[in-house]
């Protein structure tokens, strides 16, 4: 593609002339061949415009850059890099995401199994769907592995050729506020973009829970969204919904879509849907008063995009588990293993909320902290683990740069309840494991369905879940 054509819609200054075919597009000079475009994007640690000369000698025919460069190949000179590269990939790839209906998944906690349960109602009602998120890109009966909850441009429009290419109708995709902060969804415009929640996370890139705040909020424009549906009972949910057409959902407060009559066990959760003025009994094997917000969310999105009631609510009963959320395993003496994702305050409290109800003996958890990420949580992971926990062993989650004894250091400082440091992930599940008896609950938490450790820049095989199926089999 000539790069004028990829730079369609794009306010620039060139410097030097020439209109040359771009054969990809790269803003990691470990990505750059013959034929490409370079992005010179500036990042936390690096500048792209410092590895300019490397990208041209790797056979770079243009360069995207916010100030002219000491070179005498072809610039293209712009105000924001970072909005510029999510136009031209949107291009390059042949504007594919308008050709289909995109649902976003907005807010701290439940993305991933608000996405579950919608696939499950949308794919029982015809659609041909796709779904990007934490814990992969699924479409065709395959799941596909991805670094980011919300992939960056380039990679994010190649999928959504690939999706285009194979009739996907639907892509439901999770949007983490890095991706709405780094202008990754400029371009693409969501049919319906639901908000789940907001608390606190992610204050290592914030810095301040306003800041946080009001960039979840800065995506609910009619720049991105037709449609909001929103959670009526968190106050910037509620914000949102003044902001756009919106349907509301909610237990607590009144809302379009609400639930009552709630019963959550250790099984599942049941509860009466009002809709719109129809009623149903909805029955969910996804237990916890969580799952029934991330069912509601899901259900209220697929009645603005026009399911009938019926499919939705049998669609929510067929879903079983969603990975790494609540993840169970029952030892054959009864003792009951949860691995989930939780890794926030406040969706530690969500998952220890639900697990010591339903809990007849010991709470045990298995839980860290990440490294070079927000440490201001730290301790209120501490604090709402010791809530609910009888023993806590406090072990690695990924540390990335930092040293896993400072980072357990920090966690302590919060902790109230006994816990035991075992920064060796396994050994520390293997432990939990052992002093549990038949009616006590470990729970696993932070990693829910990754499948690696990040240590010092590389990422190592690990899976929680996996972790617990061979202590149970031994």
């Amino acid at each position: 593609m000539y790069l004028q054509q990829i730079l369609n819609g794009v306010s620039y200054r060139a410097v030097g002339e020439g209109n040359p075919d771009v054969t990809a597009l790269a803003c990691d000079t470990s990505a750059v061949k013959p034929g490409c475009l370079f992005f010179c994007l500036k990042g936390q640690k690096f500048d792209g415009h410092d590895f300019f000369r490397k990208a041209i000698g790797d056979g770079a025919v243009a360069l995207v850059c916010e100030r002219r460069l000491e070179t005498q190949a072809l610039q293209i000179v712009v105000e924001d890099v970072r909005a510029v590269m999510s136009v031209a990939a949107k291009n390059f790839f042949g504007c594919c995401v308008d050709k289909m209906k995109v649902i976003s998944i907005v807010g701290t906690n439940g993305k991933t199994s608000t996405s579950y349960v919608l696939e499950a109602i949308l794919s029982r009602a015809g659609y041909k769907t796709a779904v990007i998120g934490t814990n992969g890109i699924f479409f065709n009966g395959q799941r596909h592995c991805v670094s980011l909850t919300t992939p960056d441009p380039i990679e994010l429009h190649k999928w959504f050729r690939q999706m285009y290419l194979n009739n996907v109708d639907v892509v439901i995709m999770e949007v983490s506020a890095h991706a709405i902060a780094l202008r990754k969804m400029l371009g693409i415009r969501s049919e319906v973009a639901i908000f789940t929640n907001f608390s606190q996370d992610h204050l290592d890139f914030f810095r301040t829970m306003d800041k946080y705040r009001a960039v979840k909020k800065s995506f609910f424009v009619a720049e991105f969204v037709n449609n909001a549906v929103t959670n009526a009972d968190d106050v910037l949910g509620r914000e949102i919904a003044d902001m756009l057409p919106s349907a509301t959902y909610g237990v607590k407060n009144d809302a379009d879509v609400k639930a009552s009559n709630v019963c959550a066990d250790k099984e599942c959760s049941r509860y009466k849907l009002e809709m719109f003025g129809q009623t149903a009994i909805v029955t969910t094997r996804l237990a916890g008063i969580f799952n029934v917000y991330n069912t509601l969310a899901a259900a209220t999105c697929a009645a603005v995009l026009g399911v009938d009631l019926d499919c939705i609510v049998a669609a929510i009963g067929e879903v079983d588990c969603v990975s790494g959320r609540n993840e169970t395993m029952i030892r054959s003496d009864g003792a009951r293993i949860v691995v989930d994702f939780a890794h926030t305050p406040d969706g530690i409290d969500n998952i220890l909320g639900f697990l010591r109800e339903t809990t007849e003996g010991k709470l045990i958890v298995v839980f860290g902290c990440g490294g070079n990420r927000d440490k201001f949580k730290r301790p209120l992971m501490a604090e709402a683990v010791s809530r609910y926990a009888d023993f806590a062993v406090l072990t690695n989650d990924n540390p990335r740069y930092e040293d896993p004894k400072l980072i357990a250091r920090d966690v302590s400082e919060g902790l109230t309840c006994k816990y035991k440091v075992i920064l060796n992930r396994s050994q520390a599940t293997e432990y939990a494991l052992s002093v549990a008896v038949g009616c006590d609950t470990v729970a696993i938490l932070g990693k829910g369905a990754e499948e690696y450790q990040e240590i010092r820049g590389r990422k190592f095989p690990y899976s929680d879940v996996e972790v617990v199926r061979k202590l149970l089999r031994v």
